[in-house]
């Protein structure tokens, strides 16, 4: 960190990842430097911007650096009170939108994501995961570094406790070479969440059960939790719950999805676009802070993490129960009925209770009640996985 910034002054930002072109132009060359991405190679998220501090230099320090190479963008400011966009052209600021009580630009430690792109009237982020299917996870920009959490050594209720207490606005994401889950909290709790694999979605209870997965001893990934100021969190919601506004607001606050991407809104004022591939006509959701906090929370599973994976078998007695020609058939029928008989079929085929529950079109909340009856009475066991 001994390079020579815009101003002469003997320091940079200090950021993580491997150093690229745009970074020495800047001057922020060396070990420290870098273009952040937002996840590691393999997960299917997209390369976000610079993401990194300032140190013991100021936003102010950034800017110079950014108006001597007449840098064009949008930059991020976090100053651990709110959060400002500043919208850049050639090197100026054509624009500042605050969210929330940013300070000043003069105080050091500012956390910041630099975004490059061409002159554009409104600032711009990038999705971090631009691929995925669900509306919500390509709506999500980055605002500032991630604080990046230990997988396997991180206890998530005990999280998840911590966050609420705080009235933390924000999402918690674990990502790993094949699949995704966030969780979006506003005022502390968990109001909408979202796992995708191998193109399929699933949402609340499933979603946080995939979430869970990070508490595992042998997890894998990367586990980060990103702040996010309310007029960013409070439309994401929304638009998580489906909760549309009208399309002619004169004074809209919250996101519109239009041909390119989605725009967020404060007061009227367009502040931000994420572009991303939408479909369908341009529409609009808001939600109050009051009517989001009383959305029903979300809560991590009962069952321990890794449950999903147990296989079952039928026992003796279980194939007893299928075949027609048993009497065990017709009192099985009787006390559990078409239903019971269809999930001791899927049940006794060994695969896990996760794509057992898929196949079936069920929550694995709801298959638990049935699983506990029927190797209750004999029909299963479980299978030991090598």
């Amino acid at each position: 960190m001994n390079e020579t910034g815009g101003n002469g002054r003997s320091s940079q930002p200090r950021q993580t990842g491997p150093a690229q072109g745009e970074q020495a132009t800047l001057g922020l060359t060396g070990p420290n430097a870098s273009r952040s991405q937002d996840v590691s190679a393999g997960t299917g998220a997209g390369a976000q911007g610079m993401l990194g501090d300032t140190g013991e230099h100021s936003a102010e320090w950034l800017l110079e650096n950014l108006r001597a190479i007449r840098h064009s963008g949008t930059l991020a400011l976090a100053d651990g009170s709110g959060t400002t966009l500043l919208l850049l052209a050639r090197g100026q600021v054509e624009a500042s939108f605050k969210l929330g009580p940013y300070a000043r630009l003069d105080a050091p430690e500012q956390r910041f994501h630099l975004h490059t792109h061409e002159p554009s009237v409104t600032p711009q982020l990038p999705p971090r995961f631009p691929a995925s299917k669900s509306p919500l996870l390509r709506a999500l920009p980055r605002l500032a570094p991630p604080q990046r959490l230990t997988p396997g050594a991180i206890d998530l209720p005990d999280l998840l406790e911590r966050l609420h207490e705080a009235r933390f606005d924000g999402c918690l994401s674990y990502a790993t070479e094949r699949e995704r889950s966030v969780a979006l909290l506003v005022g502390g709790g968990v109001r909408a969440a979202v796992h995708e694999v191998g193109g399929a979605l699933h949402d609340r209870a499933e979603a946080m059960r995939a979430l869970q997965k990070a508490g595992q001893a042998r997890a894998k990934g990367l586990l980060e939790l990103d702040a996010l100021e309310p007029a960013v969190v409070l439309p994401l919601a929304a638009l998580a719950l489906g909760r549309s506004a009208p399309a002619d607001g004169p004074a809209f606050t919250g996101l519109e999805v239009f041909g390119s991407g989605f725009r967020y809104y404060k007061q009227g004022q367009p502040f931000l676009e994420v572009l991303a591939t939408t479909e369908g006509p341009t529409r609009r959701y808001a939600l109050p802070e009051q009517a989001v906090e009383r959305a029903p929370q979300l809560e991590l599973p009962d069952e321990p993490p890794g449950w999903e994976d147990r296989r079952f078998a039928l026992t003796l007695r279980g194939r007893d129960a299928l075949n027609p020609m048993t009497a065990l058939h017709m009192s099985f029928r009787s006390e559990h009925g078409a239903e019971g008989q269809r999930l001791l079929e899927a049940l006794g085929k060994g695969e896990t209770l996760g794509r057992t529950a898929d196949a079936l079109g069920l929550e694995l909340g709801d298959m638990r009640p049935w699983l506990e009856r029927l190797e209750g009475s004999g029909m299963l066991r479980e299978v030991a996985v090598r």
